[in-house]
């Protein structure tokens, strides 16, 4: 639903803005552009309704208003206060932002999902499984082996699901057997891949990537993204999400790819068995984070393996 003139001519705005980039060190992708339009609609929208009429007379009061009644988490409303900022900073004197004026609330401390080595070993055989099951030569058998690849690729190289989504076929280097990542913000970086990753992603490209690629429709520079969907277009990240999720709750869990990329941390982390992980600056760098502190979110579900490495490794131990 459209808004008032102002304030669609403000959102409007707020994307171009966003789009240039501006004062920015680090470009935001598309999807957070988007997320950050969307936060400030919602809040415009709230606003709009009960009578403001122009994004210049918002006040702080008038955001703390608008968190509480749109009824946001802690974390969701953090989130959005980056967003507001964006938008209104154009709209007041230095320091007056009324985004910058609102204390955001503290961040709730949800349990981490977590993902044992035995779980994700019993997702690997649950979607060899489902490749055994299907017909031969059929639309069927092709999926089943994209969905090993893609858990492969999720699990085994800790890719974000967009990272997944934007693989072309240059991407893969099977002879050092690493995968050029483009991630958050445009940023490159080279991840090894393990080896059942690699065996799932040459069954992929020699049996089943060729049979979803036959469909017409779609020009060759979209079907050289290496996943591809039942009609040969390129995967998109909530066609990821889907696949993930269905395999997961085969097994009776909940949750997504980013469960599979905070598994592959973790599982780095520990170690095969809890002993001998990576150190956190390796999995920085495999995972693509730009600050150490980010990875140090991994760590708080690794204390056995801590207490195992103490125990073995110190003199008092």
């Amino acid at each position: 639903m459209a808004l008032p003139g102002p304030w669609e001519d403000s959102l409007h705005d707020l994307d171009e803005r966003l789009s240039r980039q501006g004062g920015r060190a680090r470009a935001l992708a598309p999807e957070s552009r988007a997320g950050y339009v969307r936060d400030c609609r919602r809040v415009a929208t709230w606003l709009s309704e009960r009578g403001v009429g122009d994004p210049a007379d918002i006040t702080p009061s008038m955001l703390e208003a608008a968190l509480r009644g749109i009824g946001w988490a802690a974390s969701t409303q953090r989130r959005a206060l980056t967003s507001l900022r964006e938008w209104l900073y154009p709209y007041f004197p230095r320091g007056r932002c009324p985004a910058s004026l609102v204390d955001a609330p503290r961040a709730e401390r949800a349990p981490v999902p977590r993902l044992s080595q035995d779980d994700a070993a019993a997702l690997a055989e649950h979607a060899a499984r489902v490749i055994d099951e299907a017909p031969p030569r059929s639309t069927a058998r092709a999926l089943a082996i994209r969905d090993r690849a893609l858990v492969e690729v999720l699990y085994g190289s800790g890719l974000r699901r967009q990272e997944a989504c934007d693989l072309v076929l240059s991407s893969l280097d099977f002879e050092h057997e690493t995968l050029a990542v483009v991630g958050k913000g445009g940023h490159s970086r080279t991840v090894p891949m393990t080896e059942p990753c690699v065996d799932a992603l040459r069954q992929w490209l020699d049996e089943g990537r060729p049979r979803l690629a036959a469909m017409a429709g779609f020009t060759a520079a979209a079907r050289a993204c290496v996943f591809l969907s039942r009609s040969g277009a390129p995967m998109d990240g909530s066609a990821v999400y889907r696949v993930v999720h269905r395999m997961l709750e085969s097994l009776g869990r909940t949750g997504g790819p980013h469960l599979l990329r905070h598994a592959a941390a973790t599982h780095m982390l520990e170690g095969p068995g809890g002993t001998g992980g990576a150190h956190l600056r390796v999995v920085q760098e495999f995972l693509g984070h730009a600050s150490l502190a980010t990875t140090e979110r991994y760590t708080g579900v690794t204390t056995k393996a801590m207490q195992k490495t103490l125990r073995r490794a110190h003199p008092r131990g």
